[in-house]
């Protein structure tokens, strides 16, 4: 008798068949919803970048040089973000944010574009001999 409840136990039955067919839905449901939101808030982020580009540059254009931090010029820094600023030099900076785990998207104003990809600004280039 053990051994025919055993092979019952594991055979799909109606309910079986119904549960995992709401799990697929809802995983559906939840990876479609991740995958628009993400959009949002990085559009959001970028417009949010963008402001702030036209704060530093204010602040530039008032002081003839660039801010050292957030602080410089009234806003709070903080180390959860969402928005970063570092000056590189006494000409550049870069004001970042992140879209996903490990992943950023920087605004380099040597070039006044936003871009995923880390790279150098504001290094002397080598010359040659």
């Amino acid at each position: 008798m053990f051994k025919i409840v055993q092979q019952t136990r594991f055979m799909p039955n109606k309910k079986n068949r119904e549960m995992k067919r709401i799990l697929i839905i809802c995983l559906t449901i939840l990876l479609f919803g991740s995958f628009t939101g993400c959009g949002d808030s990085e559009k959001e982020l970028k417009t949010q970048g963008n402001e702030l580009v036209k704060k530093v540059e204010e602040y530039k254009k008032n002081t003839g040089k660039l801010p050292s931090g957030l602080k410089d010029m009234g806003l709070e820094e903080s180390m959860e973000g969402p928005l970063f600023y570092e000056r590189k030099d006494s000409v550049n900076y870069m004001i970042w944010f992140g879209t996903t785990l490990g992943e950023s998207m920087i605004y380099y104003s040597d070039t006044k574009e936003w871009d995923y990809r880390l790279r150098g600004m504001g290094d002397k280039k080598p010359t040659k001999k």
